[in-house]
């Protein structure tokens, strides 16, 4: 029951009325609301009923345990805010008016205020060279918010996103450059405050090939490069019986070559050699042309040596060795750049031109020669610089012979001419090496042993330079 106040009488001896103390409400429940709350300013409402009794109350104040928080207002529910997270807190109500306040009502039962997640700890920020993913560390909060954390989210500052549920998390940019990321933390109430930065700068692999000479303009953010060059493949050789394959270009690779921001660097493309050829009226022919060298940055990848051609002479010197003519000794490779020699030629067979990877295959006969290409060497998934195959008059023995003599080497080695010696059927016409490989050219026979009129073998492929940077 309120304290009554009956009619006073002030000192000018006017009636005044003073109204009476509120009587306590009765206190209902205490809920917590956390959803968008920051950490440790946690809320609550508090639901009450007015006395029937006393005066009447111009305000109403809840006060929490412990803590003494305070939320006023005019009517129930009064909201308390400031709680700490994860904390429980009981909580009553009084009321009041110009008079005074009544006693406290009864408390509430016991809540526990909940909020956001604290903020993560950021870790490091790592990019993936080549590739636009970025893959970001960080320290869980050290407190939840009084809800479980459900995920967790990576923000970059292009506004790419990446979630988890812990760490790390990875985020697929779209662009190249330096960036910033933040992680947040997320439970029923909502996410958290960002934590700090981490940076990371994303580079991606850029290729440019040069099948022809060019010129390569150099990123300003970039001073070192990767290269491989491979020069020019030797043409096949033309041999009275047997022409030797032309040899491969080297190939030359560096996993980082200096280069100077801005500046532009001339490419020259080795082209192939020139294919051996024979004459009409008997069984002579000449040798193919050597490739020629591809240079780039300072370096240099030799062209491949011509295939040996008539009969006897030797096969060409290059960056891969030439295959010898039928008889013939075959060509070495000169050391600049990685290459292979050649073949040694057979009776009437032209030894395989070496290739970057593998020498040439011997043509003798009765003695497991094939006289194919040297086989190339892989990058990138690509095979280059195959050498290529020697031409023959008499193929293996069989109603179908050895259908793998005289095939060029992987890598664009051209393939030689074969004539299978049952029934003098040809088998393959020889073919050229492949432009952008850098393989050697097939070789071929003289008119005695093949259809009338003069015969061409195979020319070298051109080289390459492919560059690649990380930008």
């Amino acid at each position: 029951m309120s304290i009554r106040h009956a009619h006073e009488e002030d000192v000018d001896l006017t009636n005044v009325v003073i109204p009476d103390v509120p009587d306590a409400p009765t206190i209902g429940t205490a809920t917590d609301v956390g959803t968008g709350r920051a950490l440790n300013n946690g809320a609550a409402t508090v639901s009450f009923t007015p006395a029937a009794t006393g005066g009447a109350p111009t305000s109403y104040t809840a006060t929490s345990t412990p803590g003494s928080i305070t939320g006023t207002g005019t009517s129930s529910p009064l909201t308390v805010t400031g709680l700490t997270s994860t904390s429980s807190y009981t909580f009553q109500v009084k009321a009041t008016n110009a008079t005074g306040s009544s006693s406290n009502s009864s408390s509430s039962g016991a809540i526990t205020a909940t909020t956001l997640p604290g903020a993560p700890t950021i870790g490091t920020a790592t990019a993936t060279p080549g590739s636009y993913v970025v893959s970001v560390t960080f320290t869980a909060p050290a407190s939840s918010g009084g809800k479980t954390i459900t995920g967790y989210t990576v923000t970059s500052s292009s506004g790419q996103t990446g979630t988890g549920t812990s760490s790390p998390i990875t985020v697929t940019e779209l662009t190249s450059g330096a960036k910033t990321y933040t992680v947040t933390a997320t439970n029923a109430n909502g996410a958290s405050a960002p934590s700090g930065s981490a940076s990371a700068t994303v580079t991606i692999l850029t290729t440019t090939t040069f099948n022809t000479n060019g010129t390569f303009a150099v990123p300003n953010n970039t001073n070192s490069v990767e290269t491989l060059l491979v020069g020019g493949g030797g043409g096949g050789g033309a041999g009275g019986v047997g022409g030797g394959g032309g040899g491969a270009g080297s190939y030359l690779y560096s996993a980082s070559t200096a280069v100077t921001p801005g500046a532009n660097y001339a490419i020259t493309v080795g082209n192939g050699g020139n294919a051996g050829t024979t004459t009409t009226s008997n069984n002579t022919g000449n040798a193919g042309g050597k490739g020629n060298a591809t240079t780039a940055f300072g370096l240099t990848a030799n062209g491949g040596g011509g295939g040996g051609g008539f009969v006897y002479p030797p096969g060409g010197s290059g960056g891969s060795g030439g295959g010898g003519s039928a008889g013939g000794i075959p060509g070495n490779a000169d050391g600049t750049g990685t290459g292979f020699a050649g073949g040694i030629g057979g009776c009437a067979d032209g030894g395989g031109g070496g290739g970057a990877g593998s020498t040439g295959s011997p043509a003798i006969a009765g003695n497991g020669g094939t006289g194919q290409g040297g086989n190339g060497a892989t990058f990138y998934s690509v095979v280059y610089a195959g050498g290529g195959g020697g031409g023959s008059m008499y193929g293996s023995t069989g109603n179908v012979g050895n259908t793998n003599q005289t095939l060029g080497g992987s890598g664009g080695g051209g393939d030689g001419y074969l004539r299978i010696q049952v029934n003098a059927v040809l088998w393959r016409n020889q073919t050229s090496g492949t432009n952008g490989l850098g393989g050697g050219g097939g070789g071929v026979v003289g008119p005695a042993y093949s259809p009338t009129g003069a015969k061409t073998a195979g020319s070298g492929g051109s080289g390459t330079v492919i560059v690649r940077y990380y930008s």
